[in-house]
C-alpha cells in the first residue's frame, strides 16, 4: 500500500506495449503502480516481468462494472494517477463491417475507458493536490482514415469525453486528457508493415513521456484536450 508520500497511479491495459511504457515509466518517477490485465491466462502469459518489475497486477474486463467496481476497490484510495490505455483496432472496409465487430469496439475503445473514469472519480477526488486521468484516442479521431472507421468513432468519443467529464471535474482538482498517437513503433506494427519506416512513428517510450508530462504538477494546467503524439508520420 501507498504511504503518504508516495503517489499511487493505475495503468489499464498494463501488458500492452504503451501500458508496459507507461508503467515502467511511471514506476521509475516513484508512484506505486497497479497494471490490469484481462483474465488470469493473461496475467500467466505477459504479467510475471510487470510483478518481477515491481507492479501490482489486477486482472478483469474494463467493459464490465462489475469487475471495475473490484479493481478499483483492489487498487485502493487515493489516486493520484490513471492512465486508460485499453483499446484495440479494426481495419477494412465500413461496408463489410458487422454487428459483432461494432459491439466489440464499443465494448473494448469506448464503454471500458467511460466505466474505468467514472469509477475513477472518488479515489481521484481523494487525492491530495489533485490527480490527473489520461484517456488514449488515435489519429484518425483528430482527423480522418479509410478504413478505420468504427474504430475512429469510438476514439472520437473518447475525444468528447475528456472535454465534458474535464469540464465537470475541474473543482474537484482532476485533471482530464486523452493522447492521440499515431503508429507507434511496435514489433507488432513493423511486421504488419514490412515496407514502411519506422523512424518516423513514436516510439512507446516517447508516447509515454507525453503521458507523464501530463500527469506531472507542470501538465496541471492542461485538461480537456487531446493531445497529437503522431512523430515524423
Amino acid at each position: 500500500m501507498s504511504d503518504s508520500t508516495t503517489p499511487r497511479a493505475l495503468v489499464t491495459g498494463g501488458n500492452g506495449n504503451l501500458g508496459q511504457a507507461v508503467a515502467h515509466l511511471l514506476m521509475d518517477a516513484g508512484y506505486e503502480v497497479h497494471v490490469t490485465v484481462l483474465d488470469p491466462q493473461t496475467r500467466a502469459s505477459f504479467a510475471y516481468g510487470l510483478i518481477q518489475g515491481g507492479l501490482a497486477v489486477h486482472t478483469g474486463d474494463l467493459s464490465l462494472e462489475a469487475d471495475v467496481k473490484r479493481i478499483f476497490a483492489e487498487v485502493g484510495s487515493p489516486l493520484a494517477a490513471l492512465v486508460a490505455t485499453v483499446g484495440g483496432f479494426h481495419g477494412g472496409l465500413f461496408e463489410q463491417v458487422d454487428e459483432s465487430i461494432i459491439d466489440f469496439q464499443y465494448r473494448l475503445n469506448l464503454k471500458s475507458a467511460i466505466l474505468t473514469l467514472r469509477h475513477a472519480h472518488a479515489a481521484l477526488a481523494a487525492n491530495p493536490g489533485g490527480a490527473a486521468a489520461v484517456l488514449v484516442a488515435n489519429r484518425p479521431a483528430l482527423s480522418s482514415g479509410a478504413g478505420t472507421a468504427v474504430t475512429s468513432a469510438m476514439k472520437a468519443g473518447i475525444v468528447s469525453l475528456v472535454k465534458s467529464v474535464a469540464e465537470e471535474w475541474k473543482d474537484s482538482g482532476i485533471t482530464v486528457n486523452a493522447i492521440a498517437p499515431g503508429i507507434m513503433d511496435t514489433p507488432e506494427n513493423r511486421r504488419a508493415m514490412p515496407d514502411a519506416d519506422p523512424a518516423k512513428w513514436p516510439t512507446t517510450p516517447q508516447v509515454a513521456a507525453v503521458i507523464e508530462f501530463l500527469l506531472s504538477s507542470e501538465g496541471a494546467i492542461v485538461s480537456g484536450a487531446t493531445v497529437p503524439v503522431f512523430g515524423q508520420s
